[in-house]
């Protein structure tokens, strides 16, 4: 990379394209990118003046947003689990928590979180939802109910 430039995330769309800004010249230009889908690895992309920086593509359906927030977590039998919380990347659809201590959360266990956003208004959430990874401390969630999305939440993730 030229002059230590950060790596640039661009988010792919449902049609597989995203628009990649250069960090130099600020060229922008959509680019397919459904070949990479399946690469997690960095790509070195160069621009038409000649200037070459490194992005990394997300292939994800919505943003997700790094958080530092509070909470808890109650699963429904047979899981039977719950605790503190502490939330570390939100997005409409999920969010992937930390938990302290020892566990028994295993994938497909239901349940319900709850959890304060560091809004100005300090607005409580409640989502149902259903576990759907587990590493180590670190548990990946999907929020599973109708009303998916939230004014408070999508307005908190796009600020």
């Amino acid at each position: 990379m030229e002059g230590n430039q950060p790596i640039n995330k661009f988010f792919v769309d449902s049609g597989g394209e995203t628009t990649v800004v250069c960090p130099y010249c600020q060229v922008v230009k959509a680019v397919c990118v459904l070949k990479y889908r399946d690469r997690h690895e960095l790509l070195k992309v160069k621009c038409v003046c000649g200037k070459i920086f490194t992005i990394s593509l997300e292939f994800r359906r919505h943003y997700r947003k790094s958080t530092e927030l509070e909470g808890s977590f109650e699963c429904l039998p047979p899981a039977a689990s719950g605790g503190r919380m502490r939330i570390v990347n939100l997005s409409l659809e999920g969010a992937c928590f930390e938990v302290n201590g020892l566990h028994n959360l295993k994938e497909g266990a239901r349940g319900t979180m709850v959890f304060t956003l560091d809004d100005r208004k300090k607005t409580v959430i409640t989502k149902k939802m259903v576990i759907r990874n587990v590493t180590g401390k670190r548990i990946g969630c999907q929020f599973v109910e109708e009303r998916a999305f939230e004014k408070e939440l999508g307005f908190y993730l796009f600020l």
